[in-house]
């Protein structure tokens, strides 16, 4: 029997912010794709990176190139002004390599933006400000209708988000593949120096739990940017999105907060990454 797939995740974060997270009893952007990944393929092998905080160890004996697919996290870093932080370097860095092993390379958010990046393309703050809570009314284009990271996506969708920056030029070699009202490249597909990389502005990794909890994580901010009146109201809704994950047949809780299968139903919520597995690294894999 054929062994199962063989996943490598680098942590967008560095350790100290993953730390204030599980404080408050989130998840990592790497726990998140590990758990998912290991419903969607039981079988499979996850390894962790973290070139945030360091030069990124591989297991020993192990080049990216063993990897059937490479995965790159969240952050609350930033690329606008990170010219000199190694820790956004590294991972641009890192993104590269993935790139020029050919492995084939998703990411969320940071992930879209580290690649891009690293590609030649650029990514600045957004004029709009933060894309928090859920992004609404995604759209595909028309090259993201047919391509395979979002097929049976339909064509308008919510999704998990929250993001201050974002890709303003994708490389040469690359496509946008879904956008919306706030954000211009809300999914892409890039080539660069024979690799491929298929990734999303969005979060489709997260939950409920995981977003009231990185409103938690920012609440002063989130006031401060006029999300919320003041701090009980953003206590509420977190108790509120935490409600829906604990119950998601509370239809009286998710009409409230406008929420449906889109955010409710992991599957589809999972739609992309299950797409990047089935349809470009088990491709790929079965080539080798």
């Amino acid at each position: 029997m054929a062994a199962g797939l063989r996943f490598l995740i680098a942590e967008g974060n560095p350790a100290a912010r993953n730390d204030v997270l599980l404080g408050l009893g989130g998840r990592p952007g790497s726990v998140c794709f590990t758990d998912a990944l290991k419903t969607l393929q039981p079988d499979c092998a996850v390894e962790v990176v973290t070139p945030a905080d360091g030069d990124p160890e591989l297991p020993p004996g192990t080049t990216l190139a063993d990897f059937d697919g490479v995965m790159m996290s969240g952050s609350g870093l930033n690329i606008p002004g990170g010219d000199d932080d190694p820790r956004v370097q590294r991972q641009i860095a890192f993104a590269r390599a993935v790139f020029e092993a050919k492995v084939p390379f998703y990411g969320s958010c940071w992930g879209l933006q580290v690649a891009a990046a690293a590609a030649g393309g650029r990514v600045a703050a957004s004029p709009r400000g933060s894309e928090m809570g859920f992004a609404r009314k995604i759209a595909l284009t028309r090259e993201g209708r047919g391509h395979p990271l979002h097929t049976d996506r339909a064509g308008a969708f919510d999704a998990p988000a929250i993001h201050v920056d974002e890709v303003t030029h994708l490389p040469s070699g690359a496509t946008v593949l879904a956008e919306n009202a706030f954000c211009a490249i809300q999914s892409a597909s890039i080539t660069y120096r024979g690799g491929v990389f298929w990734g999303v502005q969005y979060h489709p990794e997260f939950d409920l739990a995981d977003m009231a909890r990185l409103i938690e994580r920012y609440t002063d901010r989130l006031i401060t940017q006029g999300f919320y009146a003041d701090a009980d109201a953003a206590r509420r809704h977190c108790e509120q999105l935490t409600t829906l994950h604990q119950d998601p047949d509370r239809q009286d809780v998710a009409w409230l907060l406008g929420i449906d299968a889109d955010i409710l139903d992991p599957r589809i919520r999972w739609r992309e990454i299950d797409n990047w597995i089935e349809r470009l690294v088990r491709p790929r894999r079965a080539r080798r």
